[in-house]
């Protein structure tokens, strides 16, 4: 299905109504002419993987070199608070690429079982049923029965499957190791990546450079989602001889901000393509990382690090690290850029989530719900420009394996298994963003209402029957059963 560019009342009534399959653009169909890049930017979503908070110069460290997220930055809006739906990456990917709270398609964890629905329709869909020339690069990780790239609204795809992947070694067919599986161009294998001495963040680069390059001179969808910063510990020769500037704590930091540096070249090479092609200001880029910093981090023992040991990547001020609910696990590096609709050098204070990205997208085009569950993020722009008072979110949850918080106002109430302790606990954001005073002893009241408004909401939520995982949920919350947080604390 293609629909054409009608003018953006027509649009927004035409889009409102549609429920997305899982369509594609016929070939033999000419795509939409660009008449009004106001109106229909393009669209670049740039997603890191594990790039914790304190991971990028504009957040305010030196020990770490990144002038092209920098400028994007300088150049954009840069939100300090902003959240991912899921400490991990597959539940986070989900959440992205809906707009929905990825629970309510029983998505709590990195499952290869976890499942969005065809009724549900991923942002790339969307834009591919809008004409848009859609492209995905870099990593999927979104189960294997919610289907592959080209099945689910890309046109074109370069990248690899799963959760993890070598920087230097693939596999040419599947059944290795899943570290080596193979890199796929859109449904077919590539060789090798050693066959051709490459490394796998300049190979998304690539691939991301040529696809714009080649579309242009028509509206185009690219969703990078880079392996870079995650875990194998590789960097290409030249690049650490590049930081030899940087005061670092460990020198497995001046690493780390090595890979780094190979990201955010990329970024770099993707922002002059834009600029050779006279694009950069029509075009709408979001850059964000699907979870804070791991605690397994070091060539050194031990590899699992805690607060204040981490010698590579860093939750910056933050408590937790990836897997937690505690902010260093969802607090991330969140940037818009588009010249053309939004401020430069904006810095926008109130905390926003990864569920907006998608929404704010479609709202571009008029566009208020896609699918059968309507979207839980909501449109950035009227706050950004000061057209609508408030916030774009009063409350927000999160629930990952056993693992939950919620962050209603300034009070954020947090439970968390491996970085415990295992008690409820209660923060004042304001007071302390880091979260290191514990106040569910000291606020009872507040603890206890919060708790029950996370009951509420996760009572709505379905169950994976196909993990057992959540264990710790309050099932019984619509029948009357109520969690005491005094005594639970007192259990624990």
């Amino acid at each position: 299905m293609i629909l054409k560019k009608p003018n953006k009342s027509v649009l927004a009534l035409t889009i409102t109504g549609l429920l997305y399959v899982n369509s594609s653009v016929a070939e033999n169909e000419s795509q939409p002419t660009r008449d009004n890049l106001q109106d229909q930017p393009n669209v670049i979503v740039i997603y890191t993987d594990d790039q914790g908070w304190g991971d990028v110069g504009y957040h305010g460290f030196q020990d770490i070199h990144t002038p092209n997220i920098d400028a994007l930055a300088a150049g954009g809006v840069h939100f300090p608070q902003a959240y991912v739906s899921a400490s991990v990456c597959g539940p986070s990917r989900a959440g992205l690429l809906t707009g929905v709270y990825q629970q309510r398609f029983g998505v709590y964890g990195n499952f290869e079982q976890n499942h969005v629905p065809r009724s549900q329709p991923l942002m790339m869909e969307m834009m591919q049923d809008l004409g848009y020339v859609t492209g995905v690069v870099g990593k999927w990780h979104m189960g294997e029965p919610t289907g592959r790239p080209n099945e689910r609204g890309a046109d074109f795809f370069y990248g690899f499957h799963g959760g993890s992947h070598n920087y230097m070694y693939s596999d040419e067919k599947e059944g290795g190791k899943p570290w080596l599986s193979p890199l796929y161009r859109n449904t077919k294998t590539e060789a090798p990546i050693q066959e051709g001495n490459g490394y796998l963040t300049e190979l998304f680069t690539d691939e991301a450079v040529a696809f714009i390059e080649k579309n242009a001179n028509e509206p185009f969808f690219l969703h990078v989602a880079h392996f870079a910063v995650h875990h194998p510990w590789q960097v290409p020769d030249g690049y650490i001889e590049r930081l030899e500037h940087l005061d670092v704590h460990h020198e497995e930091r001046r690493f780390f901000a090595a890979q780094s540096l190979v990201l955010d070249d990329g970024i770099g090479a993707i922002m002059d393509t834009l600029k050779e092609h006279d694009l950069e200001n029509d075009t709408l880029v979001f850059f964000m990382s699907d979870n804070g910093t791991p605690s397994g981090q070091g060539f050194d023992q031990p590899r699992k690090k805690k607060r204040g040991e981490t010698t590579m990547s860093s939750p910056g001020p933050f408590n937790g690290f990836k897997g937690d609910t505690y902010e260093g696990g969802i607090r991330v590096p969140f940037i818009m850029h588009y010249p053309a609709g939004l401020p430069s050098g904006k810095k926008y204070e109130h905390m926003v989530s990864s569920l907006d990205v998608f929404p704010t997208i479609a709202a571009r085009f008029g566009i208020t719900e896609t699918g059968a569950v309507p979207f839980d993020g909501v449109d950035l722009f009227p706050y950004l420009l000061d057209e609508q008072d408030g916030q774009p979110h009063d409350t927000l949850y999160w629930r990952r394996d056993n693992d939950y918080a919620i962050r209603d106002g300034d009070w954020k109430l947090t439970v968390n298994d491996d970085n415990g302790p295992r008690t409820i606990r209660l923060f004042n954001m304001i007071n302390d963003p880091g979260e290191w005073i514990d106040l569910a002893d000291d606020k009872p009241e507040i603890a206890q209402s919060l708790k029950n408004k996370f009951d509420a909401w996760e009572s709505t939520l379905p169950i994976n029957q196909l993990s057992d995982k959540p264990t710790n949920r309050n099932i019984n919350y619509n029948q009357g059963e109520r969690i005491s947080v005094e005594a639970f604390n007192r259990s624990k």
